[in-house]
């Protein structure tokens, strides 16, 4: 053992310098510690199935993130711990899905290859997936929903893994490693807050965790975690000050504006042409009706950002229990019990009477036609209409504000209980289990369009009146977009020693598992039946067995050199088998320099979502139509300078072609095909002090089979090469009020020359191919530095060479994307600690370099000839470099407690300046502080 790279224990050594502080109730994982014979404990690795010594570096990259890094860094939640990775990009956050198919979820991607193709453990085991399918087609487990204060360590491995964990494991594996054992009692508490506004970066967290039992001297232990997690909202009104000018200026002009749809709200009179007061003859005037208690320049208003915001309120609980029996000879029995609950609401402004003459339309699935609305106006008679013609409002339903929210409520769950010992040389584990997920997302803001209609059209409604609770369920009823996740399983494996070779023994493991999958995702009737005005459905049903068999063998041939090879063979369904091998290699040129290198194949299985009886009818929005947007930026950048009608007018305007909205129908297809991928490491690590350690590995993965649809931003670029794809309405009368308003103001001629595409049609296919290719670094480095204390620095990076999507119009490679929005190039993490005595003092920096606007080639409006088109000056036309310090403190002078202050963005650096932000995201020097108590 002397004679193997020992690199780990620098990792192990930088957790203890950490970990110093913090009383220990648990058995510590990571390290291999002495049995009780004088030999070395050997674990399971992620990325392997041999028990082996953790503190020896092995041929495929692993990086750790222990329990007292994580308690340095004062992550709340497994998200914050999981956003400090380098190769972690692309992931989903709750706080952005309040209008999306998995509301209240957030989940991990490595290399940016997607949800799917990140494998998500917990101990080793898979954890169910959501009940919502993201995007109604990814299927994805919400980190959300797992504890971060019982966590032992995280391993996160850096290579596919189908061989060793079947499907899903293409870009990486991270293994969630909680404690095994816990004695005593142990209560915390803590609240984060901005510094710069009171109202920003909210959240106040709560655990207990008790355990009784000595596993070594009573035979059991017994341990139970519980914490809760409270994320506060916030409005967009109360962040108003803190929003940059650039953000009114460039992205949203009205930002901040109260509005015109108001409550009791504004008339708009539309004067016929032979009117008998030639003034007012053919002309529309707006003003304000009686009542109204907030007139601005004559019009009644409304402060819609006073309900608006971002930020939504987030509160979990999650439980996490374990139990462990040793039985006779060194055989033992363990369970596991994971709950939890999640409630994330979004808050919404009410809905608004707004009459353009356009109509809005989705996708019925089950009738298979376009469904459309169009907002009706005050007929003559009506009790609200004072006028001999028919007349709108600019109105907005306040009868009640807080009926109007989104709330995705989650319970997730899972059970086991295994079996390990060992018994004629073999090291056996088995468990059996259940999981499952179950999601309920209602929302409260569309329009019934048969009943809002009848309801306006009759009188029943009266604009500004007393209306009553029944008839505003009726006109904006509850939706429901709902769903299950299920599964059963069980499982085994061994190892075991087979015969000694020159560099040590010749390892073998086999095993097997089996799994039931059942997945349902559904909407209430209202929503099924393309009653809602602009909702898609969707409806999953579907079941499938997944059958495993694996073997992994590992060959210590020399000293220097160990071969390791690993096959597993999959049944999902109906698809067909998929035989994945692995063969891995590491080499020690001396005790301080190993080379290492991996080469595998892995396979994602097509899920449920997209095989099963699917009916999905979603609504696109943002999106920049080709055959509009130049018309529209026109007609903005003339009535952003106009009077306040005009400057209402004029983001929506800009939006008619440059952020419009459609609906598309997607169908599941039976015949899919496993998404196939094959992937090479090759590095080394290096030790030339006793106290610092470097590892470099260089990665290439190439994904094909991909499973989607096609892009909708290139079904719109190619509408004219690929006809049938895409439905347009025609032009408008909205569309030509504001034109003929432009061109009055302007004394211009502009016209639009196509109507708004109403809708797209698309399939699942295995259509795409994805290839990424980069370099990811980890210097570990310690001192001792006696009386003064010691210090422990970690340094993480990641570097993109090259990353390609496909481009279905083309057929080919897209152009290398890195560098594009979002997609750094590199990105760079250190993170010190110096400890002594009962302080524990830390910090980290964080830095991505600029990119620029685009996605991809297509993304014409985000070049620079696009964004001077838009008037966006040349230096907001990229997304700047960004660098963030963090600082942390921990004292443990005081007898069973430990204080930690955590100061996070410690420069009180501002948000990067960003064209595409959808929503005003500011930010600022923050405070976390968290109270530790031992009983």
């Amino acid at each position: 053992m002397n004679n193997q790279l020992m690199l780990k224990r620098s990792v192990v050594a930088v957790a203890v310098a950490l970990a110093a502080t913090s009383a220990v109730h648990a058995q510590q994982g990571p390290a291999s510690e002495p049995t009780a014979e004088g030999g070395v404990q050997k674990v399971y690795v992620t990325g392997s199935n041999i028990k082996r010594a953790v503190d020896t570096e092995t041929s495929s990259p692993v990086q750790v993130i222990n329990a007292a890094e994580i308690q340095a860094i004062g992550a709340s939640t497994v998200k914050e711990v999981l956003d400090t990775l380098t190769a972690n990009t692309g992931a989903l956050s709750d706080l952005g899905g309040g209008n999306s198919f998995a509301s209240g979820a957030s989940g991990i991607s490595l290399r940016n290859l997607g949800k799917g193709s990140t494998l998500t453990l917990l101990n080793g085991r898979r954890v169910s997936n959501y009940g919502l399918a993201d995007g109604g087609q990814e299927t994805f487990v919400n980190i959300d929903a797992l504890p971060s204060e019982i966590i032992e360590r995280v391993e996160i491995l850096l290579d596919g893994a189908s061989a060793v964990y079947g499907s899903d494991a293409v870009a990486g594996v991270v293994n969630i490693i909680t404690k095994r054992e816990w004695q005593g009692t142990t209560v915390r508490a803590g609240a984060r807050q901005s510094l710069k506004n009171h109202n920003l970066d909210r959240d106040r967290t709560a655990s207990i965790t008790t355990g009784f039992g000595d596993l070594d001297k009573d035979g059991y232990n017994v341990f139970g975690h519980l914490e809760a997690y409270h994320r506060l909202p916030y409005t967009d009104r109360d962040i108003e000050n803190t929003v940059g000018d650039w953000y009114r200026e460039f992205v949203n002009p009205s930002f901040g504006v109260t509005s015109t749809y108001s409550y009791p709200g504004n008339f708009e009179i539309p004067y016929p042409r032979n009117y008998s007061d030639p003034a007012l003859a053919g002309r529309t005037v707006t003003q304000a009706r009686p009542g109204c208690e907030t007139l601005v320049n004559g019009l009644c208003r409304y402060d819609q950002y006073g309900r608006l915001g971002i930020h939504a309120e987030a509160k979990r609980f999650n439980f996490y229990g374990g139990g462990r029996l040793k039985l006779s000879g060194e055989r033992s029995l363990y369970s596991e019990v994971t709950l939890a609950q999640t409630k994330t609401t979004y808050y919404n402004p009410p809905p608004i009477m707004q009459y353009t003459g356009t109509p809005s339309t989705w996708y019925s699935s089950r009738e298979g036609v376009l469904k459309s609305f169009t907002e009706p106006r005050l007929p003559v008679g009506h009790p609200d209409n004072p006028y001999p013609f028919p007349i709108s409002i600019r109105y907005r339903y306040a009868d009640d504000e807080n009926m109007f929210k989104s709330t995705a409520k989650a319970n997730q769950y899972r059970v086991l209980v295994g079996m390990e010992g060992t018994d004629y040389g073999w090291d056996w584990n088995t468990a059996v289990g259940a999981m499952g997920s179950k999601v309920d997302n209602d929302i409260r803001s569309a329009k019934h369009a048969a009943n809002y209609t009848a309801a306006i059209l009759s009188g029943e409604y009266r604009f500004g009146g007393q209306n009553s609770p029944e008839l505003l369920n009726r006109m904006f009823p509850n939706i429901l977009f709902g769903g299950e996740s299920k599964q059963f399983f069980v499982d085994a494996k061994a190892s075991r020693e087979l015969m000694a070779l020159p560099g040590g023994p010749l390892s073998l493991a086999i095993g097997a598992d089996f799994r039931h999958d059942k997945f349902e995702s559904f909407t209430s009737e209202n929503v099924a039946n393309a009653e809602i005005v602009g909702y898609g459905s969707i409806a999953v049903t579907g079941s499938r067995n997944v059958t495993a068999a694996f073997a992994e063998l590992n060959a210590p041939i020399t000293k220097q050199l160990e071969l390791n090879g690993a096959v597993r063979v999959d049944k999902v369904g109906d698809v067909d088998a998929s035989l994945v091998p692995k063969l891995s290699a590491r080499y020690e040129v001396n005790k301080s320099f190993m080379l290492r290198g991996t080469v595998a194949r892995g396979f994602r299985a097509p899920n449920v979502a997209e095989t099963g009886r699917v009916a999905l009818s979603a609504f696109n929005n943002g999106l920049i139509d080709p055959k509009r947007c130049a018309t529209a930026t026109a007609i903005y950048d003339i009535l952003k300078n106009g009077n306040d009608l005009d400057k209402a007018d004029s983001t929506r305007a800009r939006d008619l072609g440059c952020s419009v909205s459609l609906a598309s129908s997607v169908q599941g297809n039976p015949d899919l095909e496993p998404e196939k991928s094959k992937s090479i490491n090759l590095g080394f690590v290096v030790e030339p002090f006793k106290n610092l350690s470097l590892t470099m590995d260089y990665y290439r993965i190439e994904r094909r089979n991909e499973i989607g649809t096609r892009d909708v931003d290139e079904i719109l670029a190619s509408e004219d090469q690929t006809p049938g794809l895409v439905q347009r309405r025609a032009i408008t009368e909205d569309d030509l009020r504001l034109a003929a308003r432009a061109n009055e103001l302007s004394g211009g001629n502009i016209a639009w020359t196509a109507g708004a595409p109403a809708a797209v049609f698309q399939r699942y296919e295995n259509l795409h191919k994805t290839k990424v290719e980069g370099i990811d670094l980890e210097l570990n480095h310690r001192a001792n530095l006696g009386s003064a204390g010691k210090l422990a620095t970690n340094v993480k990076a990641n570097y993109q060479l090259d990353y390609r999507g496909w481009d279905s119009i083309t057929n080919s490679y897209t152009e290398n994307l890195v560098g594009n929005y979002y997609n750094y190039r590199y990105n760079v993490r250190v993170a010190s600690n110096w400890l002594k005595g009962d302080w524990n003092v830390g910090g980290a920096v964080t830095y991505v370099p600029e990119t620029n606007l685009r996605d991809t080639k297509y993304t014409e409006i985000y070049t620079d000839e696009g964004c001077a088109d838009q008037g966006i000056p040349a230096d907001y036309c990229r997304l700047k470099k960004d660098v963030l310090v963090n600082l942390n403190l921990a004292y443990s002078g005081i007898r069973n407690t430990t204080i930690s202050a955590y100061l996070d963005n410690v420069f009180d650096r501002e948000e990067r300046v960003d064209m595409r932000a959808g929503n005003p995201a500011p930010r600022g020097r923050t405070l976390r502080v968290q109270l530790e108590y031992n009983f």
